[in-house]
């Protein structure tokens, strides 16, 4: 595709990008109670220098992924998942890529990215990976090593002629990746005083950089500088979903070509933010991530990247009209050229009868508007001209979903068939293999000449309609998954029509043994039965409270101790209720087989007194993360826990071959280290799922017509059972 620059001269010369990894915005913006800003420098380029806003990301809001919107003005290709977001599948372009020059400095987990492909024009400088130390006591050390960094490289460019020269020209992008505030928040929490000492650090660095490159460059006023963050964190430092803690970054723009603060006027965002954060006085506007690609674009000239779906942020621009507005279309014609990419690609590979243009922007409607634009600026409209340029872009990205979601109908349609023909087909191998509708009589078991007629009629059938289907995927360049998705259900409808005559024997057997009534008649004497009604009525009411679960506040940096105490300890006399009942044949015994051996007991108990250590031990281990001992110590593998922990998938393997013995085994194993990473209600969800699965499975026995009861029942065969089989055999 062609790049498409301003055909003006840029307002700046070099652009500087600095990108706090894992820095959320109300972290930033906020200030104490003393009315003291965590990033007083930045602050004081809000209100008295530059623009600021929030940039919202994307799910999912991971490193990757936000570097890619920030630097390709692109949202990450979701197939970039499966090579865990290192690596995108999908070329594109980026603004480094578009520069004269780019200097950037930081992790080597995200800079060797945006090096790759380039046209030698990206100079990088990484620390190790053996210096992302996530449990260490100074994670803001690795941007302090990012500002020496670039301190260094303009010394040497002080007296290296052909890297000063280089520096000099225009089009530059100086990029600092500063991972300490990531380091902090996944080690200590975005609430913690390292998280708020590394902004202020951040905050101190910046400030450095600016007099440093202010002095470089001799005070050309040709610097523009962008702040932000590819991504948020949670309250218990995690990112990657789409809370709002997450997906909020801070934007801050000051330097060449971009405006001053404006009073604020009226709120058109209504979220009590700008007021929470002491900024109301001053305007803020707020874009979406990939929005800043454009922005570097415009402010230094360069083209937009080719496979941008950023929208310029007009309002960040301090420059005349006329550049805002010409900005602003050069941005509408790059996307634009992209629509129309899309629209050509789909109709070139689509049958003309299967071909529906996107009607809000067609040829004649484009025309129109680029006409109208044409008379808007031969009257120096250049306001109008925005205008109508936003509406360009708002119907081209429309026009871009469109095509991109072309085949979305058609395919869950195919996978919706092929659902429903899996479930048939299952319901006819029911009939035929477990029940007595697929019995055949000797007579209707032989093979009639009509019949098997008709069954290879119907697969001709299927295998014409298959091979038409395969012919249209062929002749529109259909990738390779379409096919699965087309022809599996027909295969599936296939072998269901196949079993017609089955399906036919059910619908006869139903209407002349009136099997619907018989039906509710045994479902209401079964509930009469008040051993089945105690099951069901005791697995309703397990259901109904996990329900409940879902509904809850995921469970964040806050603690409920109580709670994760109260399960514990009604694990633990639940435990012992069902190791005294005579079914488990622990303490005493109502089976068929013997009492359990002595170890059996021994084994029980020990889970028991391990469930009632780790209840207390869970608090102590919360106790010493938050002294920043951490699990890191605690749970070494000489220490009381980790050893535990270790010995909680090796007990099992020594119990019982009894169904309800063994389970009863394996549950306490598994609680007891579940219960010591619980610090709130998830202890009690996990004591009610093991009570339902139970539950669950003891229904389950009453409904299998199975005459043995379940605590005669074994994982392996009895050996007594084993010897009555031999015995009746003589």
């Amino acid at each position: 595709m062609t790049p498409y620059s301003t055909p003006l001269p840029a307002p700046a010369k070099r652009l500087v990008l600095f990108v706090a990894d894992g820095l959320r915005a109300d972290k930033f913006f906020e200030v104490n109670y003393a009315g003291e800003s965590n990033s007083p420098y930045l602050r004081d380029i809000i209100t008295n220098i530059g623009a600021w806003g929030v940039s919202h990301t994307r799910v999912p809001t991971e490193s990757r992924p936000g570097h890619v919107a920030l630097i390709g003005g692109i949202y990450e290709d979701v197939s970039a998942v499966t090579k865990g977001w290192k690596e995108n599948p999908v070329e594109f372009d980026s603004v480094f890529n578009e520069s004269r020059y780019t200097w950037a400095w930081g992790s080597p987990d995200i800079l060797p990215m945006f090096s790759k492909g380039s046209r030698k024009n990206v100079f990088i400088d990484t620390y190790t990976s053996d210096e992302e130390d996530f449990a260490g006591a100074k994670p803001h050390s690795l941007d302090i090593w990012v500002f020496d960094k670039l301190e260094k490289f303009l010394n040497d460019a002080s007296t290296n002629a052909t890297l000063k020269n280089m520096l000099w020209q225009d089009k530059n992008i100086l990029f600092l990746h500063l991972l300490g505030m990531d380091i902090s928040g996944h080690s200590y929490k975005p609430g913690s005083q390292e998280y708020i000492k590394n902004i202020q650090v951040v905050d101190t660095g910046i400030q450095k950089c600016v007099d440093l490159i202010d002095s470089f460059f001799e005070g050309d006023g040709k610097t523009a500088y962008v702040f932000t963050s590819d991504h948020g964190m949670t309250d218990w430092g995690s990112h990657g979903s789409g809370d709002m803690q997450e997906t909020y970054t801070p934007l801050v723009a000051w330097g060449a070509g971009v405006r001053g603060p404006l009073g604020e006027g009226k709120d058109f965002y209504h979220d009590g933010l700008s007021a929470e954060w002491k900024l109301a006085q001053v305007k803020r506007v707020d874009v979406n991530q990939v929005d800043i690609a454009p922005l570097i674009s415009a402010l230094i000239g360069i083209p937009f990247p080719v496979n941008s779906l950023g929208i310029l942020p007009v309002e960040y621009l301090g420059t005349d009209w006329p550049h805002k507005a010409l900005s602003l279309l050069t941005n509408a014609r790059q996307i634009l050229a992209n629509y129309q990419r899309q629209m050509l690609q789909k109709k070139e590979n689509t049958l003309p009868v299967f071909f529906w243009r996107f009607k809000e922007l067609s040829p004649n409607r484009q025309a129109e508007l680029m006409s109208m634009i044409d008379t808007l600026l031969k009257q120096n409209r250049y306001k109008d001209v925005i205008q109508v340029g936003l509406k360009i872009i708002e119907l081209a990205l429309k026009g871009l979903t469109y095509y991109q979601k072309y085949d979305r109908i058609a395919l869950s349609l195919s996978i919706f068939l092929a659902f429903l023909g899996w479930i048939s087909y299952v319901f006819v191998l029911i009939l035929r293999d477990y029940t007595t509708v697929g019995q055949k009589s000797l007579e209707s078991s032989i093979i009639i000449p009509d019949e098997n007629f008709s069954r290879i009629k119907c697969i001709l059938s299927f295998v014409f309609v298959g091979a038409l289907i395969s012919i249209l995927l062929y002749v529109q360049n259909a990738p390779s998954m379409y096919y699965a998705y087309f022809l599996l259900p027909i295969l599936l409808w296939m072998l269901v029509c196949l079993e017609w005559d089955l399906i036919y024997s059910a619908k006869l057997h139903l209407e002349r043994k009136n099997v619907f009534y018989k039906f509710v008649g045994l479902t209401i004497l079964s509930f009469i039965a008040m051993e089945f009604l105690r099951l069901c009525l005791s697995w309703c009411i397990t259901s109904v409270i996990l329900s409940a679960f879902p509904m809850m506040a995921v469970v964040g940096k806050d603690t409920n101790y109580n709670i994760v105490i109260l399960a514990g300890w009604l694990f633990v006399f639940a435990v012992g209720f069902c190791a005294r009942r005579p079914e488990t044949g622990i303490i005493f015994n109502n089976r068929i087989a013997k009492r359990e051996p002595y170890h059996i007991a021994v084994l029980t108990a020990v889970q028991v007194i391990r469930s009632y250590l780790y209840k207390k031990l869970f608090k102590i281990s919360s106790q010493k993360n938050c002294q920043k001992d951490g699990f890191f110590h605690f749970f070494k593998p000489n220490s009381f826990p980790g050893f535990s922990f270790g010995l909680s998938l090796i007990l099992p393997l020594f119990g019982s071959q009894s169904i309800l013995t063994r389970l009863l085994n394996v549950m306490t194993s598994l609680f007891a280290p579940y219960l010591l990473l619980s610090i709130s209600h998830e202890g009690m969800f996990c004591l009610l799922l093991c009570l339902q699965m139970l539950l669950w499975l003891m229904l389950e026995h009453q409904l299998s017509y199975n005459y043995s009861k379940i605590q005669d029942l074994y994982f392996v065969p009895n050996p007594l059972d084993l010897t009555k089989k031999k015995t009746n055999t003589k």
